[in-house]
C-alpha cells in the first residue's frame, strides 16, 4: 500500500530534516530528549492498522490491506488469521481492509468491527463475532452497519476507534479526487470528510444516532456527524490517559496536519478542508471565523503523507509519557508532540527509512510503528524501565553464571499456566569412567532439576535430585528424590540472581545468573 495526498506511492526517506512548525508556542515539556529505538516482532508486510482487544490477552491483531487480519501472540505471528474476507475486499493503491475495533465489552460480547473497500468500491463498515475459538473469528456471523458510497478510489479514511462513551468514531476521507471536486469537506448532507459518531450497540441492530451528538435534528447536516472539514483523515485516535482525540488529516500540496479535539468537546468542529489546507487559505478570500485549527503542521520539505499515531501510556518509558507520536509516510519521519496547557511543542525523534502506514497501541500502553514493506516495530526508548518486571516467554534460554564456569541452566517457561521447568547442566568434555556411579558434584555430565510457579519477576521451585546414572550409557538414575528448594528472582531482562538449599547435600546460597547469548533480551522487552 502507498500513499500521496492524492493517491499511495513508494518513496525513500527525505535527507533534509527541517523542524516540524507548530501553530502554537513551543515550549519543552520532556525533561529529557527520547531516544527512539526500534525492535521487530513481525515480519509482515502491508500491515495497515493495529489494535488490541483489551481483553486481558495481550494479543496484537495486525490489519493486512489485502483483506485479512493476523494475531501476534507470545512474540510470535499465528498463521491462520483471525479473520479472512480477501474475497470480499477490493485491495488496490489506497483502497482494502483497512480498520479494526473491539467492541468495549469484547471480552463478554466478541464482538468486533471492520471497516473495507468492498469489490464495487464503496466503503462497508461491518460487525463480526469470534468464534469459540478464541484466535479466529467466525466470517458467517457479519453484520452490515454502514455502507459510504465513493466517488473517486482513493481518499477512504479511515480508523475506527471506540471513545472513552463507548461510541464508535470514524474518520472518513473526503470521496477522493484533488482539491475536493465535489466540496464534501463543508457538505452536511454526505458523511465523505466528515468524523461520524454513531451507536453500534447490536440492540440497534444498525446503528443509532446519540443524542448528544452536535448536529442532531439540524436538517442541513446528518446527525451521525460529530465534525466536519476533513480531507482524509489517516489516522485518529484517543489519548487513553486523557479521552482527547488526535486527528491527522493528510494535506493537499503544501501541508499535513495535527487536529486535537479535548475530551470535553461536545463535537461540531470545523477542522476547514476545503477552505483551509492546515493553517493556510486555499479558498479566495476564505474566513478562517469559526474554523478549529490545527495544533500542528509540517510542510513538503519534511514529507508528504501524515499518518497518525498514539499517545504513548505505557510505564517503560517515561520520557515518553503523554507524548503523540506520528510519522509521515514519504519521508519517514516521526515526530513527538506534547502540551502544556495552551502551548503545544513537536520533536523531531526519528528519520527512519521506514514507509509507515500505520500506528498502534498494545493493552499495556506500548506503541508499534509499520513499514509497509517490512512489518512491525516496537517503539522504545533505551532500555526498559519497568517497575513491574513480568516473567514471560522471553526468559526461555539457557543461563549460567558468569563465575562458574562448564555449567549453567537450562529455563522454560509455561506462561499460561504460570509454571517454570530449570535443568542444572554441565558440558565436562570427559565423560567419568563406565564403571563409576554419577553423584551431583562429580566431575562429568551431571543433572537436577526444579520445578514449581511463578508470579511477577519471582519464580518459586522445588529442586530434585537424580543419582546413580551415567550420562549416556543406557544406565538410567536409580533415585530421584525431591531435596530443597529454588528462588530465582529477576532485575531485567537479562539478570536475576538465584538462591538455593539443598540440605542433603549441605549446599545453599546465592548466585546471580545471566543468559548465555543474548539474542531473546529483545523479546523479553517487547512482551513485557
Amino acid at each position: 500500500m502507498t500513499r500521496s495526498p492524492d493517491q499511495f506511492l513508494c518513496a525513500g526517506p527525505v535527507t533534509v530534516i527541517l523542524l516540524l512548525v507548530c501553530v502554537l508556542f513551543s515550549v519543552d515539556i520532556q525533561a529529557e530528549n527520547p531516544q527512539l529505538q526500534f525492535t521487530k516482532i513481525s515480519g509482515r508486510p502491508g500491515i495497515v492498522d493495529i489494535a488490541n482487544a483489551a481483553d486481558g490477552s495481550g494479543r496484537l491483531f495486525l490489519v493486512e490491506q489485502f483483506g485479512r487480519i493476523y494475531i501476534h501472540k507470545n512474540g510470535e505471528d499465528l498463521q491462520t488469521p483471525f479473520l479472512n474476507i480477501i474475497s470480499e475486499v477490493l485491495a488496490d493503491g489506497e483502497q482494502g481492509l483497512l480498520s479494526l475495533a473491539f467492541a468495549p465489552d469484547f471480552k463478554t460480547s466478541g464482538y468486533f468491527y471492520v471497516w473495507y473497500t468492498d469489490k464495487g468500491g464503496g466503503m462497508i463498515l461491518s460487525r463480526f463475532k469470534v468464534s469459540d475459538d478464541p484466535d479466529i473469528a467466525d466470517p458467517a456471523s457479519r453484520d452490515t452497519i454502514l455502507i459510504v458510497v465513493q466517488p473517486f478510489a482513493n481518499h477512504n479514511g479511515g480508523r475506527l476507534q471506540f471513545g472513552p462513551d463507548g461510541m464508535l468514531y470514524l474518520g472518513l476521507g473526503d470521496g477522493g479526487g484533488a482539491n475536493d471536486p465535489d466540496e464534501n469537506g463543508q457538505d452536511g448532507n454526505t458523511l465523505l470528510g466528515k468524523l461520524i459518531r454513531i451507536d453500534v450497540d447490536p440492540a440497534h441492530g444498525g446503528y443509532a444516532i446519540p443524542g448528544d451528538n452536535p448536529f442532531t435534528g439540524n436538517g442541513s447536516v446528518r446527525n451521525e456527524i460529530w465534525a466536519l472539514g476533513l480531507r482524509n483523515s489517516w489516522k485518529i485516535s484517543f489519548d487513553r490517559g486523557t479521552g482527547d482525540l488526535f486527528i491527522a488529516d493528510v494535506g493537499q500540496s503544501k501541508l499535513e496536519e495535527v487536529n486535537f479535539q479535548p475530551a470535553v468537546s461536545p463535537g461540531g468542529e470545523n477542522y476547514g478542508w476545503h477552505i483551509m489546507e492546515g493553517s493556510q487559505c486555499v479558498a479566495s478570500g476564505c474566513n478562517k471565523a469559526g474554523l478549529t485549527l490545527p495544533v500542528a503542521e509540517y510542510d513538503h520539505d519534511d514529507g508528504c503523507s501524515i499518518t497518525g499515531g498514539e499517545v504513548y501510556r505505557g510505564k517503560a518509558y517515561p520520557n515518553l509519557v503523554g507524548m503523540y507520536l506520528f510519522g509521515d509516510y514519504c519521508s519517514g519521519n516521526i515526530w513527538g508532540l506534547s502540551r502544556s496547557g495552551s502551548q503545544w511543542s513537536t520533536q523531531l525523534l526519528a528519520d527512519t527509512a521506514y514507509s509507515i502506514t500505520t500506528f498502534g497501541q498494545a493493552e499495556d500502553g506500548s506503541v508499534y510503528v509499520v513499514d509497509q514493506n517490512d512489518g512491525v516495530y516496537l517503539i522504545s526508548d533505551g532500555d526498559v524501565v519497568s517497575e513491574n518486571l513480568q516473567i514471560n516467554a522471553g526468559f526461555i534460554d539457557a543461563w549460567f553464571n558468569p563465575d562458574t564456569d562448564g555449567q549453567g541452566f537450562l529455563i522454560t517457561v509455561f506462561e499460561e499456566s504460570g509454571v517454570m521447568f530449570v535443568a542444572w547442566f554441565t558440558y565436562d568434555v570427559q565423560r567419568p569412567p563406565e564403571d563409576i556411579t554419577a553423584f551431583l558434584g562429580e566431575p562429568g555430565h551431571r543433572w537436577f532439576t526444579a520445578q514449581g510457579t511463578f508470579s511477577g519477576d519471582t519464580a518459586t521451585l522445588d529442586i530434585y535430585v537424580s543419582s546413580g546414572g551415567v550420562f549416556d550409557s543406557g544406565v538410567p538414575a536409580v533415585e530421584t528424590v525431591k531435596d530443597g528448594t529454588m528462588t530465582i528472582k529477576w532485575a531485567s531482562c537479562n539478570a536475576a540472581v538465584l538462591t538455593y538449599d539443598i540440605p542433603s547435600l549441605g549446599l545453599m546460597g546465592e548466585i546471580p545468573i545471566e543468559r548465555i547469548v543474548l539474542d531473546k533480551v529483545l523479546l523479553c522487552e517487547m512482551l513485557q
